[in-house]
């Protein structure tokens, strides 16, 4: 609380510095709250500073390609759920994915220029039917299954519930510096994950977060907030984090031929089954999936690489999950 008030000071051109007794006095209160009722709460100095200038330690790149399933805005038909999906992989990974990726293209439909496609690859629909050749159809997903299984990737995601979030968050207004855009917190939350799995790996990355296009004003209004958080930070992580660990601006992709995107595409669709479930359902590929999220530690405080929020009916099965596969991933590159 005490970082977004600082922050909402700065939007609003008011000075921060005759609030500062009043900002670190909430800190210490925010602090004691948050241990009481969900036990101790990582500091916000856990991350270790690096060069002033990121691009000075010429670290080599880990790519977090970002899809998205669902509506992110609140009211209108279908379901009341909204899930981001990403893959982290190391720069150099990207040529071999592609590379494996074109010949299954190549083997099933005699060209490269197909871009993969959830949920029509699962349901054998339009390009994957097959004409009804069963036989072909398993054949092609075992060979999603080897790719998936021998491509270097991590996995990440957020899920919000919109009307929970709606009932909770924005109608209580109970928290008034949560923002109040569904994508806007998807996106600060997949962030703060993806910085904990960059500062925390062995080998020391700078990350590029990669979107999928949605169009020149949608992608203009996803920079501003990546930037936003960038420059301001959030309650969980400093400023200083996401400039030492990420590039200062987004890219952006259009879905054509073989790319990792084709991997957060499939991320994003599972999450989103997963999420329609109540957190109680298997989709195919999940468990596959999972294995794979980031995980540090326990997997408590953000340390894990799946968000769900909010969760506070369903923890029992959010934590579920998280026992069951943190420690199997992890691994960062």
């Amino acid at each position: 609380m005490a970082k977004a008030v600082e922050v909402l000071l700065k939007r609003a051109g008011v000075d921060p510095g005759g609030c500062t007794a009043l900002i670190e006095d909430l800190t210490r209160q925010e602090q004691l709250e948050l241990q009481r009722a969900l036990g101790r709460i990582e500091s916000r100095q856990r991350f270790k500073k690096h060069a002033s200038h990121p691009l000075l330690e010429k670290r080599a790149r880990n790519i977090l390609y970002v899809d998205e399933s669902g509506k992110s805005h609140a009211g209108g038909q279908g379901p009341n759920f909204f899930a981001l999906g990403a893959v982290a992989i190391p720069a150099e990974e990207v040529d071999n994915y592609c590379v494996a990726a074109n010949d299954i293209k190549l083997e099933f439909f005699g060209r490269r220029d197909v871009t993969f496609h959830e949920p029509d690859m699962r349901q054998h629909r339009s390009l994957y039917h097959f004409k009804g050749d069963k036989q072909r159809q398993e054949e092609f997903d075992e060979a999603i299954g080897r790719l998936l299984s021998e491509t270097e990737f991590t996995v990440f995601g957020v899920g919000i519930r919109k009307g929970a979030f709606q009932e909770e968050f924005i109608t209580t207004g109970i928290d008034p510096y949560l923002p109040t855009d569904v994508y806007t917190v998807a996106i600060i939350m997949l962030l703060e994950r993806y910085v904990d799995f960059l500062a925390f790996s062995p080998s020391k990355r700078l990350g590029q977060v990669s979107f999928e296009s949605q169009g020149a004003k949608e992608d203009a209004y996803h920079q501003l907030e990546y930037a936003r958080t960038i420059l301001d930070g959030t309650q969980w992580v400093p400023d200083s984090a996401f400039r030492n660990w990420l590039e200062p601006g987004l890219r952006f992709t259009v879905k054509e031929g073989s790319s990792p995107s084709e991997l957060a595409d499939i991320c994003a669709r599972t999450l989103f089954e997963w999420l329609g479930g109540t957190c109680q359902t298997n989709p195919v590929r999940w468990a596959s999936l999972s294995s794979r999220i980031y995980c540090r530690d326990d997997g408590m405080s953000g340390k894990f690489g799946v968000k769900i929020f909010p969760d506070s009916d369903i923890r029992d099965r959010i934590e579920d999950h998280r026992r069951q596969y943190c420690g199997s991933s992890g691994k960062a590159n």
